[in-house]
């Protein structure tokens, strides 16, 4: 069975603490590795420096219906200048280029794919086309570069 999920399916997601069943926020968006291999934290509530996130180690599940984070004490503030981008979609998977190592555009991000248990990326879909994560090398804010095939 796989685990693999969408960026596209999982926003709007509720999250919920483990430890006293209440609501934390919502899935509103992921901040990415800037290598582009996995997801660091989920945005689950705020704007800008005010944005509160989840680390991923503190998921325990992320099911069809909500995502479980180990405890209420999990969130805090975006603490660095790539999370701070991140959650104000300066740096975000969707939405961006795809360029290749030899410098050609291969299309743009329409929704990016998940392992649902480790938070790993399996790949992206650019343009109808299917990227595998073991081409991806790295994502900034113009762009996510994978290997030229």
């Amino acid at each position: 069975m796989s685990n693999e999920m969408t960026f596209e399916t999982a926003d709007g997601r509720k999250v919920i603490a483990v430890d006293n069943a209440e609501e934390v926020g919502k899935v509103k968006g992921f901040i990415v590795s800037t290598d582009g291999r996995r997801i660091d934290a989920i945005h689950v509530a705020g704007r800008g420096k005010r944005a509160d996130v989840i680390p991923w180690s503190a998921v325990e599940s992320f099911g069809a219906d909500a995502v479980m984070s180990s405890s209420s004490g999990s969130t805090h503030r975006v603490d660095t200048e790539h999370d701070t981008m991140a959650v104000k979609g300066k740096i975000s998977a969707r939405g961006a280029k795809v360029l290749d190592t030899d410098g050609f555009e291969i299309g743009v991000v329409d929704d990016v794919m998940f392992d649902a248990s480790s938070g790993e990326l399996t790949g992206v879909l650019a343009d109808g086309i299917r990227i595998s994560s073991d081409r991806f090398r790295s994502l900034g804010s113009y762009a996510f570069v994978v290997d030229a095939s």
